[in-house]
């Protein structure tokens, strides 16, 4: 089968969309697809096309002027498609802020978290939110366009689905797929000589995500653990934001920015820390919390949909109420006081990762959502079966 994934991110420097392209990928070509990707470049280069683990990658011109790159991309996406059309069975858009392929080819769209819900749950603490909340219109329009424009609809989480549903009114039939994790890379390892515990954050530095909440939560922690320190990994646009908050409540000494990390980082991070905390407002599926509980590290999320799906509240982690930086506090703290709890918990997450979200299982839902959408869409189509 010959797919052409289309994405707004790509590994190496990506966030959680990019990396679900990416490993889907590399499992599609390892069971004898040809898999291209056509994704954003920089606003100087047309094309560039290059070859990573077997996959075809085509970095598209990408002009960041804001509300309208989605749509100036679009421009140049679909000129580039068109000249690559033929060889192509089956086109696969990763949404949300992906512009509309104009195609006739079988179209499968997964929804990765919608821009309504995005939008509605993001603090304006940053140039970035109130721009995105001022043209909210735009967006949410490209977003209903791309889900009518295809013929197949997945989603990462139930309640990606239900806001489909609901906020959406789209009354077509939407298959709940999952997200998924490379377990034979997020494992259990052995941890090293940590000198000092630590409460560790990985993702985008974005409004949404709770972080201040986190700050402010670990104003209560220190009084106890007046040595413990928080690692948050990633970017983003609020990072000078978050620092002066820091600063106000006297926590530099406890808070480090690591910034962008390698995979290989990134899970020295994940296995030597003592608790992991996602405090967001809105999640699709995170692929943070699944990474985090794939390493068997007792982990702490707000009770959003999309990481309620993932956690058993006391089963496999612990869930707070969201924009609550004291429960936050009490979370972290009963599991720096219990280590009995700390390992019940980060044994069961990774049962639960193992047997639901490997990258295997999720793999065998997509190609056969792919074969569904040719035999559906292009019934006398043939392509090489593998």
């Amino acid at each position: 089968m010959r797919i052409c994934m289309i994405v707004g991110e790509f590994p190496p420097n990506c966030a959680g969309i990019g990396y679900y392209v990416y490993n889907l990928s590399k499992k599609l070509v390892e069971r004898g697809h040809t898999v291209t990707i056509l994704t954003r470049g920089s606003w100087n280069r047309s094309r560039i096309n290059e070859k990573m683990d077997g996959i075809y990658v085509y970095k598209i011109r990408f002009v960041p002027l804001y509300p309208f790159h989605v749509r100036l991309h679009g421009i140049f996406l679909n000129k580039q498609f068109r000249l690559l059309e033929p060889n192509f069975d089956v086109i696969h858009v990763h949404s949300p802020l992906i512009p509309v392929v104009h195609t006739t080819l079988p179209t499968v769209l997964t929804e990765h978290g919608t821009v309504k819900g995005g939008i509605d749950n993001s603090r304006l603490i940053d140039t970035q939110s109130i721009v995105i909340k001022l043209f909210s219109k735009e967006f949410i329009s490209l977003d209903i366009k791309t889900i009518k424009n295809s013929d197949e609809i997945t989603v990462v989480s139930n309640s990606c689905a239900n806001e489909l549903q609901e906020i959406y009114k789209i009354d077509r039939k939407i298959v709940v797929v999952g997200n998924g994790v490379d377990t034979n890379f997020f494992v259990i390892g052995k941890r090293k000589d940590v000198k000092k515990p630590y409460i560790l954050y990985t993702g985008r530095l974005d409004s949404r995500k709770g972080l201040v909440d986190l700050i402010k939560s670990a104003k209560y922690v220190c009084r106890e653990y007046a040595d413990i320190k928080f690692i948050l990994t990633g970017k983003g646009p609020i990072k000078n934001y978050l620092e002066r908050k820091i600063n106000e409540l006297g926590l530099k000494n406890n808070f480090y920015f690591a910034g962008f990390v390698d995979r290989s980082t990134l899970l020295e991070y994940y296995q030597n820390s003592t608790i992991y905390v996602l405090p967001s407002y809105y999640e699709g599926l995170p692929t943070t919390l699944l990474e985090s509980m794939s390493c068997g590290i007792p982990s702490i999320a707000t009770d959003v949909e999309g990481s309620s799906e993932l956690i058993e509240d006391g089963e496999n982690g612990l869930l707070v109420p969201p924009g609550d930086p004291k429960r936050l506090a009490e979370a972290i703290l009963r599991l720096l006081d219990d280590e009995e709890l700390r390992e019940r918990l980060g044994d069961n997450a990774r049962k639960h990762i193992v047997n639901n979200y490997d990258w295997e299982i999720i793999t065998n839902k997509i190609e056969e959502i792919y074969k569904d959408a040719i035999a559906t869409i292009a019934p006398d189509w043939g392509y090489d079966e593998v």
